[in-house]
């Protein structure tokens, strides 16, 4: 019989110990992350409940407390006890995440001796995650850091007015966004400066979001790219206006301007979405979001891990910690964010709902990536690169973010002379794919939707 669930970020199988140097390493790593489960007497190969014999739960009950406190620095509690699995016996030792972050293993020291747990695996700590390790015992989150380099003065008047009615510096500093320097200067700290700061990536690098866009899957054809900035709560507007106006997938006229109607990806999932990358995101990893839209898909990829208690395998519970709280309370007072716990649910649901795959959330060495999948269709666009005879719909989606083109950018984009171009794009005007604007010179081209 094979036990229910595989490995994962919290769940580790061992069938039998005969060296205890790998369970110290996963003890260690649980302790440093989201706490964990070790369960002795399931093959970790095949998940097969092989059990235990007597001797061997005695000897580990024995054996594996003293092994534990012997080995491992700060010195950490674990739970130990036999349990009854298929009808096998096994030994299970629960670790919680531990209030003395970093744990180390004694015999390798520290910081080489700290582990933690990614995915299903163990990992030497990184220089940044020791450094969160120091920031987190300081009681002090990153985004309540003080930011020396601008004042009050250099806020925007136009992004405080974003967020408040009425406000001056104590009004600031009684939110929580800025604190008072003995000699009276009121500095802002990094919440206050990404949300009120025009230029806070010169301040917090990379703390600006980027969206790109291609005409294939293999990031070969990239249509257009875009970066964002200037305050986090025009940032969030902005790029959401960005990626709406990009997954149409029925118009309607509005005057002469085309207005979309319907969308690939239901607009809740996007904004559930975008409100949580910028509420989430751990600012202090210089790596912007990135957002990346596919042929048949959209990824949103945002610095930092999942927060505790969250993890991969309780995504759907509901459960909710900040990351931010003082960034996601300005988003709640505008309105973009609903009550705790259930942005994800929202995302999953809303996809669900609109007859579209079940969005992904994987979890990478320092980042979140959710994958939603968009609407197919007979006319969507394939990945291929255009050889002729040309792929219509990969042109029709690449040009058509662009809008109008000449025979020139035609020519770049399919790799041919500029006589063979015009022949091509001839060919199109006659299939009524492509229509011609304009004489002479100023011939202009543009495909018909």
């Amino acid at each position: 019989m094979r036990y229910e669930s595989i490995e994962s970020k919290i769940l580790e199988f061992k069938d039998r110990l005969d060296d205890y140097s790998r369970l110290l390493e996963t003890v260690t790593a649980f302790a440093n992350t989201q706490g964990g489960t070790i369960i002795i007497g399931i093959r970790d190969s095949d998940w097969l409940i092989v059990g235990l014999d007597r001797d061997d739960i005695e000897r580990y009950s024995q054996e594996l407390p003293l092994a534990i406190v012997d080995a491992v620095s700060p010195q950490i509690a674990v739970d130990l006890y036999e349990q009854h699995i298929g009808g096998k016996t096994c030994v299970t030792i629960r670790v919680f995440p531990g209030p003395q972050k970093p744990y180390f293993l004694k015999r390798v020291g520290y910081p080489l001796g700290v582990f933690i747990r990614f995915g299903a695996h163990n990992r030497v700590a990184d220089t940044y995650a020791i450094e969160q390790f120091s920031q987190s015992r300081s009681g002090v989150r990153y985004e309540q850091q003080p930011c020396p380099e601008i004042s009050y003065e250099d806020l925007s008047k136009d992004l405080l007015g974003n967020l408040f009615t009425d406000y001056d510096q104590s009004i600031l500093i009684g939110a929580g966004y800025a604190l008072a320097e003995v000699s009276g200067r009121t500095i802002p700290n990094v919440a206050g400066t990404l949300l009120f700061y025009p230029n806070h990536q010169k301040i917090i690098a990379e703390s600006g979001i980027t969206v790109s866009v291609y005409a294939d899957d293999d990031k070969r054809y990239l249509i257009k790219k875009e970066d964002f900035s200037g305050g986090l709560i025009p940032m969030v507007e902005q790029v959401y206006a960005f990626i709406m106006s990009l997954l149409g997938s029925h118009y309607e006229l509005d005057g002469l301007v085309k207005r979309p109607v319907a969308y690939d990806i239901p607009q809740t999932a996007i904004r559930e979405a975008l409100v949580n990358t910028v509420a989430h995101r751990a600012y202090d990893y210089e790596a912007p979001t990135r957002i990346t839209l596919f042929p048949d898909r959209i990824e949103f990829l945002n610095p930092g891990t999942f927060y505790a208690p969250i993890n991969p395998e309780n995504l759907k519970e509901g459960l909710s910690r900040y990351r931010n709280p003082l960034i996601s309370d300005a988003l709640r007072k505008k309105g973009y964010m609903e009550k705790q716990g259930i942005g994800i649910n929202l995302i999953i649901t809303s996809c669900l709902e609109a007859g579209l795959g079940e969005p992904q959330f994987i979890e990478l060495e320092h980042h979140v990536k959710l994958v939603m999948f968009r609407r197919q269709s007979s006319a969507d666009y394939v990945s291929d690169a255009p050889e002729y005879p040309y792929d219509i719909p990969v042109m029709k989606r690449y040009f058509s973010a662009k809008g109008f083109f000449s025979s020139k950018e035609f020519a770049q984009y399919i790799g041919k002379s500029l006589s063979m171009a015009k022949k091509v794009l001839f060919d199109l005007q006659q299939q009524k794919v492509v229509e011609m604007v304009g004489k002479g010179p100023a011939t202009k081209y543009r495909f018909i939707n």
